[in-house]
């Protein structure tokens, strides 16, 4: 029961939340629960009572609604008022038992036949007095006083007195015969101006006020939500929900695009929105045993929810507000919601481990609270998932919100590295979102013609979220192009993406097989040569939206073999919009769509899931926001021969030779004629210039070089862009870590566009490797298959760096890694691949550099390439070349699947020495190349560049390398190769 009302009520209040609600009726003794009130009226009592001048027994009284000839008029059940109930058919005037008495009171019972749309009593109801009697003997009476009861469901319709004294109006047989009274809904939200101005009146004199008490506006639409919720007294055991997140979703529904009314008979002046008031009222208390119980599952003939309804919700509030529980779970799953059982609904989130984020409590009231009030999953159809429907009520959206993608990139770039876990990216995306349902209905999608030069036709920079034809799901600005295709280019030509495939699932691994124990990982594979994909623990439909994929017995079918998901569910032609707010229906007490009958309740995201959900949605906002593809290749190389003091002098510019170098900055007209230049700026300390590749990202990688052998270290302190040009900041140490002045490769290229699988990472955690940054995100950090990059720091100097893409899943490609940073001088090198579905995981080791014969594991930050079938740069229209060298290393082998050439010729290795080994591509080189070499494997070997002899038989190239054990003396090793060259 409410607060409020003037008897003794069990119940307290424990908050209140605004926006509102209207109430419409008023109810009598003991109100019936709310499932059992009809939205009919068929039986009413009307209670009058006279004035100084009575109702004569002759005179005739008829009562109507509505001002119609034809009525409908009300029939009296005791016609005559002679105590005895009338045969049928009953009368619709009322005559007798009143003796013309002043000041008296008689309660006259009456059907309407048919029942009526409680919505009628809007009409008004209007009472008709005749008198037969002559004029000089007519019956002329006050009526001081009228109610009249819905007997049906207790409620108040009417309840009028006039002042001592005087009287409401007096009947006169020639003038005067009719009396009406109307209760208006100003506003059209079902709840009639009296209730939400006077709250509702009961029998006994008492009322529930809170309505009035708590702002509700007759000339604003009002929502009202009675919420209760279970504890069971122990400290996880308490389903109340948080005001912030009540609050959120009163501030949705106070900034909905529904215009103020012109004008307010009540002389205020009418707002726009909505104004949603929410009663949290009262925890119902439980065991712990209860608490668990399904609230949807039936028990002894009931559902808990039916019976915890019946006991708590505040009687004569069923026609007015909505019922509301908070509890542990529905059903014998994890779902987070059900609606609907009448108006009223369920959030359920109690399996969620830990604090329920905010916004995932407010999104579950908002989208269940939309269900009760006639939306779907899709608006208009239940088609969920849609990237053209902005709203809540889609699950792309009802955890997190709506988020503004230029309030999310200006956020994401102060958030620095993500070493928590992503807790602060999580933050950040539920504070650039908002709440909403849809505001217009969008342009229709045609999955099979998309044009990515249109998105989805929205006016605001809208966050659209949609799933790639490999099921990984992708964000973008929704009111720009949308590279639908995940190509990283815009098509010219209209493109067929699973845009919403995430909502044909086929196949799960819930085994039929209940009986403990359960194995519910996904066995089955998807058909074979169907477009049907496994993705997520689920098998989905694919593009063509049919579920060709026949389940083993240990997996569940989520609908039967051949479910065709557009056929069925009307999308095979496009996927449509929906404006929300115009859709939206108040169906409750005199609304006209009061009655109508909501949707079938569906089944709604799991608790584990939504964390899932929320992550990968996080991931792909992410990746939204890191490197785009340049238009065109930047990139380039060069030798740094300038080395000594001698060569380079300590801040003087000096050229490098012009032979060994070269960038597409030569392709540019501003830049062509000039050539890379270095500036010695310590011992073992160099700046070096890359003419006309400036580029806001990209990644960097050095390899140290010198035909005379020495155990020599480069790494990359940094880079940036100066001007048209890109400075590559480089240190160099000797075997024993101290810095020494060296000579070197080096290389870097920004994002390029291609269709091989490319990544690069620049691991740097802002505390020199000692933490695990997941996902990844920075101006060196780049995945062509546009998932995340994840850095797991697995101890002192070992690192495991997940991309996820199904791009990457073979797992082939090479991996160069370079030290980075100004911090303890380390050596890092791969130490091997993993593949894995959907994603390939590499392996990372650092170590000191120093002179012991057992290298010592040390944390430090790194960058890392990753191509596949292509150059280090990616530049298709380049050649290049890698190679890996694996097996025994005192009797290497190149390793074909992990070597690519850009003429497919895969090269031959030679051991010379200890140590030392030569490359050889008999058609690839070219004179003025450049290569940059790493070592892999886990101990701490480390390898260098010798020489490259491009120019003794061109186009044979040969590159030879050499590698050192930990302690910097000649030792065997396995190594890889990146070879690069001028077009």
């Amino acid at each position: 029961m409410a607060a409020g009302r003037g008897r003794t009520l069990g119940k307290r209040m424990a908050g209140v939340v605004l926006i509102a609600i209207c109430l419409v009726f008023a109810a009598v003794g003991a109100p019936l629960a709310a499932h059992a009130l009809p939205d009919k009226l068929c039986r009413v009592a009307f209670t009058i009572t006279t004035g100084p001048d009575g109702l004569r027994d002759d005179s005739m009284e008829s009562i109507k609604l509505g001002d119609r000839p034809t009525g409908p008029f009300f029939l009296f059940e005791d016609a005559n008022g002679d105590g005895i109930s009338d045969p049928e058919p009953l009368l619709q005037f009322h005559s007798g038992s009143t003796g013309d008495r002043p000041h008296a009171t008689f309660t006259w019972n009456a059907v309407l036949s048919p029942c009526v749309p409680l919505r009628t009593v809007l009409d008004g109801f209007f009472l008709h007095h005749f008198s037969a009697a002559p004029d000089d003997m007519a019956d002329n009476w006050d009526l001081a006083a009228l109610r009249i009861l819905d007997r049906d469901s207790n409620t108040v319709l009417v309840d009028l007195a006039a002042p001592a004294g005087q009287y409401l109006h007096r009947f006169g047989k020639n003038a005067n015969q009719t009396f009406s009274v109307r209760d208006p809904d100003t506003d059209g939200d079902g709840l009639t101006d009296r209730v939400e101005r006077e709250g509702t009146k009961y029998a006994d004199g008492t009322a529930d006020t809170w309505l009035p008490d708590h702002g509700a506006d007759p000339c604003r639409a009002t929502i009202a939500v009675e919420i209760d919720w279970l504890d069971d007294g122990t400290d996880d055991g308490d389903d109340e929900p948080s005001s912030e997140a009540i609050a959120e979703v009163v501030a949705m529904f106070d900034a909905a695009p529904r215009p103020a009314l012109p004008a307010c008979p009540y002389g205020h002046t009418p707002k726009p929105g909505i104004q949603l008031l929410v009663h949290v009222d009262d925890a119902i208390p439980v065991t712990p045993e209860q608490r668990k119980q399904p609230l949807n599952i039936v028990r002894d003939g009931k559902t808990p929810f039916d019976r915890f309804r019946a006991a708590h919700f505040t009687g004569g509030r069923a026609n007015i507000f909505r019922y509301n529980i908070w509890g542990y779970q529905h059903d014998d799953t994890d779902g987070s919601g059900w609606c609907c059982d009448g108006r009223d609904f369920m959030v359920t989130l109690g399996t969620w481990a830990g604090i329920v984020p905010v916004r995932v409590q407010g999104g579950t009231f908002a989208h269940e609270l939309g269900h009760a009030l006639g939306l779907l999953h899709g608006g208009a159809d239940d088609v969920n998932h849609k990237p053209n429907y902005l709203s809540v009520m889609n699950y792309n959206y009802q955890f997190v919100g709506l988020p503004d993608i230029s309030d999310w990139h200006a956020s994401i770039e102060t958030i620095g590295p993500a070493t928590d876990g992503g807790t602060r990216l999580r933050q950040a995306l539920d504070q650039v979102s908002r709440l909403d349902y849809s505001r217009e209905t969008l342009p229709a999608l045609d999955r099979r013609r998309l044009d990515e030069h249109t998105g989805i036709g929205v006016g605001t920079d809208t966050m659209a979220a949609w799933w790639d034809n490999k099921g990984n799901l992708r964000t973008g600005d929704g009111s720009t192009g949308l590279d639908w295709d995940a190509d990283s280019t815009l098509d010219e030509h209209p493109v067929a993406v699973d845009v919403n495939g995430e909502f044909q699932k086929c196949v799960d691994g819930m085994d039929p097989d209940r009986t403990p124990p359960n194995n519910d990982e996904l066995e089955t594979e998807p058909a074979r040569n169907t477009d049907d994909l496994s993705r997520y623990g689920l098998i989905y439909a694919g593009l063509n939206g049919q579920c060709d994929t026949i389940p083993l017995p240990t997996d569940r079918a989520r609908v039967i073999p051949g479910f065709h998901y557009p056929l069925l569910y009307g999308y095979d032609d496009h996927l449509d919009g929906s404006d929300d707010w115009q859709r939206l229906g108040f169906r409750i007490g005199v609304s006209p769509d009061a009655g109508q009958p909501l949707p079938e309740p569906a089944s709604e995201m799991g608790t584990e899931e939504i964390k899932r959900h929320r992550s990968r949605l996080v991931d792909a906002m992410v990746a939204m926001s890191g490197p785009r593809p340049a238009p065109a290749p930047r990139w380039g190389y060069a030798y740094m021969d300038r080395a000594t003091v001698s060569e380079a002098p300590i801040g003087v510019v000096t050229p490098l030779n012009p032979y060994w170098q070269w960038t597409t900055g030569r392709l540019d007209s501003g830049a062509a004629g000039r050539r890379a230049e270095v500036v010695h700026t310590g011992t073992g300390e160099y700046e070096v210039r890359l003419p006309g590749v400036a580029a806001a990202a990209g990644i960097a990688h050095v390899t140290a070089y010198r035909t005379v052998y020495r155990g020599r270290t480069c790494g990359v302190t940094g880079y940036a862009p100066d001007g048209p040009d890109e400075l590559i900041r480089v240190r160099c140490f000797n075997e024993a870590g101290a810095p020494v002045d060296w000579w070197f490769t080096m290389f870097f290229a920004a994002p390029a566009v291609g269709t091989s699988p490319y990544a690069t990472v620049k691991y740097d955690d802002g505390a020199g490797g000692s933490a695990t940054v997941n996902p990844v995100h920075n101006d060196g950090t780049v995945n062509s298959a546009g998932g995340v990059i994840r850095v797991v720091r697995e101890g002192t100097g070992r690192y495991r760096v997940t991309l996820e893409g199904a791009d990457f899943a073979a797992g082939t490609g090479h991996v160069q890694v370079t030290p980075f940073g100004a911090g303890r001088p380390a050596r890092c090198a791969p130490v091997g691949t993993t593949p894995g579905t959907g994603r390939v995981e590499i392996a990372v080791a650092c170590h000191e550099i120093g002179d012991a014969a057992t290298a010592r594991p040390a944390d430090s930050l790194w960058l890392l390439s990753y191509v596949d079938g292509a150059g280090l740069h990616r530049d298709a229209g380049t050649p290049a070349a890698y190679t890996s060298v694996s097996g025994d290393p005192a009797d290497p082998v190149v390793d074909a699947s992990r070597s690519f050439s850009g003429n497919g010729e895969v090269p031959v290795v030679t051991r010379l020495g200890t140590g030392y080994y030569r490359l050889t591509w008999n058609t690839l080189g070219k004179t003025g190349d450049s290569v940059q070499v790493t070592a892999t494997g886990p101990d701490g070997r480390y390898c260098h560049l010798g020489t490259i002899d491009s120019y003794a038989a061109p186009p044979r190239v040969s590159v030879y390398v050499w590698c050192h054990s930990p302690a910097g003396v000649p030792g065997d090793s396995t190594f890889g190769v990146a070879y690069l060259r001028a077009p």
